[in-house]
């Protein structure tokens, strides 16, 4: 297994990696697999919305304060599929959601994923998975639907996600489902998919 590979499996398999250790070498021609630096963007990210309880790293709270009534926010994180089975499955990837708190309206995508795939390393994943028409409430329940594809593996999944909004003012959002819709090449599949975003600056 390959230095990504491994980083991987530690990162997403595990949800345990810190931020960091990323910067610089990742160029065009550096020899360097531009994927780590996406994982060491994610696992920063996490451990800022999130928190690291084992390192004593606070998350950010819940929303507790009223929601904005008017105007729009786009949030960009990441989103991690895991396909579970004899061997496991674990995709990472970005995620985008756009609210319109005017219209109470919510939709977003998920894509560039990538994964390692037993016997074939770390693989890139094309297609990409949308959350449609969710209406925005304290309680978000955020439908999608999607399918993605790559090193001989077809993934379709759908279902509703639950999320928070988080900090007040409002600032990131975490949605998971831990029962999708889920298939692999056909075959009827368990797993769950999570989303992590911040918002980004006006």
């Amino acid at each position: 297994m390959g230095f990504l590979a491994r980083r991987l499996a530690i990162c997403v398999i595990l949800s345990g990696c810190g931020g960091g250790g990323g910067g610089g070498g990742d160029s065009p021609g550096s020899g360097i697999d531009p994927r780590l630096a996406r994982l060491d963007i994610y696992a920063a990210q996490r451990v800022r919305v999130l928190g690291d309880p084992g390192a004593g790293v606070m998350g950010v709270a819940p929303t507790t304060g009223a929601l904005p009534v008017d105007g729009s926010a786009q949030f960009s994180g990441f989103a991690t599929l895991r396909v579970e089975g004899a061997q496991d499955l674990v995709l990472i990837g970005d995620a985008r959601l756009d609210l319109d708190f005017s219209t109470s309206g919510a939709s977003g995508r998920m894509d560039g994923f990538f994964g390692t795939v037993p016997g074939r390393g770390v693989q890139d994943f094309g297609g990409d998975i949308t959350i449609s028409d969710a209406p925005v409430a304290r309680d978000l329940q955020l439908s999608y639907a999607g399918a993605l594809s790559g090193a001989g593996q077809v993934l379709a999944v759908s279902g509703t996600m639950a999320g928070v909004f988080l900090g007040d003012p409002v600032r990131a959002v975490s949605a998971s489902d831990l029962d999708p819709s889920l298939s692999l090449n056909g075959v009827t599949r368990t797993g769950t998919l999570v989303l992590v975003a911040e918002q980004a600056a006006p």
